[in-house]
């Protein structure tokens, strides 16, 4: 249980804003198997694949899943500036976004006459301080959202966003995490758009690793749902073995929706952040951790921007065990749990 910010207790209500994507598969799949959380919808959005699959993607997993009251919304199909998505990753999650598996269509459909942003002003309005939005993808769906009712930043429990690479590399780029680069002007809008924004990238989610082992285990409990995610992650696990030469892939999306409920495992630091929207370094994030005083404004600092958090470390074992536990890697399995 949590509390609202109007001090009641209750179960956090998300919103998944996703493209499936492997990863993002894992994270739902997490998220609808904790009991601390309750998916009220999905919206899609490019990246790992284009925005017509990511939306076909997200309507095959409520199938998959058991879980078609779940509504699916699509999202923009291009950036905040309307810039058409450069490149997928189809080098990374396979044409499909499912490791090349080449699952059957879904027969469930999305939700007509409303985009992605209006989904999520309508959910901040009917259920303030109670809604977090898990934006698994580039920023572009809450960007408009806040531009359509900035109202909705004070309405909001909290929006987690997955992006951003502060002291490590990135992964498209020596400077660039691909949430990040695939709407850096989105990214930067809703840093600094005063909501509650927590950004958590590779600093913490390659600490998070799944092992050709922990999937070997999944693979033997013989359920549906994880025999889907072994199958899936095998493109996904070759692609690990080819960059960063590890029997194991990183749990990117999976970190982001488990910080919705327990942020207990994370260490997070307040601080300004902007992101380049242009040049070399066209996607980095920076974060100003209020370490100096500076003696003249910079665009950290000018029109009073306000600080974001921003998570630098996790609880390593205790995260892993609950993604081990929820993913039933570990032999000890809780009988409530939708197996």
């Amino acid at each position: 249980m949590f509390r609202t910010t109007d001090g009641k207790p209750g179960v956090r209500k998300l919103i998944i804003d996703t493209d499936p994507g492997v990863d993002d598969t894992w994270a739902i799949c997490l998220a609808l198997r904790s009991p601390e959380v309750e998916v009220i919808g999905i919206t899609s959005l490019f990246g790992n694949v284009r925005t017509k699959m990511a939306t076909q993607n997200a309507l095959y997993l409520m199938e998959k899943f058991g879980r078609p009251d779940i509504p699916v919304v699509e999202g923009s199909l291009t950036s905040i500036v309307g810039a058409e998505k450069e490149r997928i990753a189809d080098f990374v999650h396979g044409d499909d976004g499912f490791g090349n598996t080449n699952q059957p269509k879904p027969t469930l459909v999305a939700v007509e006459g409303k985009t992605a942003a209006d989904f999520i002003v309508e959910k901040a309005n009917e259920f303030p301080g109670q809604v977090t939005v898990v934006a698994m993808a580039s920023a572009t769906n809450v960007a408009l959202a806040l531009r359509q009712d900035p109202g909705i930043k004070h309405k909001l429990h909290e929006i987690i966003h997955l992006s951003g690479a502060f002291f490590v590399n990135g992964n498209v780029n020596p400077c660039a995490e691909a949430n990040a680069f695939g709407d850096p002007e989105a990214a930067d809008e809703l840093y600094g758009s005063g909501a509650r924004v927590t950004v958590i990238g590779l600093d913490v989610t390659q600490k998070l690793v799944t092992t050709a082992r922990d999937m070997a285990r999944m693979r033997a409990r013989n359920h549906p749902h994880t025999n889907f995610l072994h199958d899936i992650s095998q493109f996904y696990m070759q692609f690990h073995r080819d960059t960063v030469r590890q029997e194991g892939i990183f749990m990117h999306d999976p970190a982001a929706l488990l910080l919705a409920f327990r942020k207990d495992l994370f260490r997070c630091k307040l601080g300004r952040v902007r992101v380049a929207t242009e040049g070399l370094c066209r996607g980095q994030t920076i974060m100003d951790a209020g370490e100096k005083l500076w003696s003249f404004p910079n665009a950290w600092t000018e029109n009073s921007r306000p600080p974001v958090e921003v998570a630098l470390d996790v609880d390593v074992p205790g995260a892993m065990r609950v993604f081990r536990e929820r993913y039933g890697i570990r032999s000890k399995w809780s009988s409530w749990l939708p197996f």
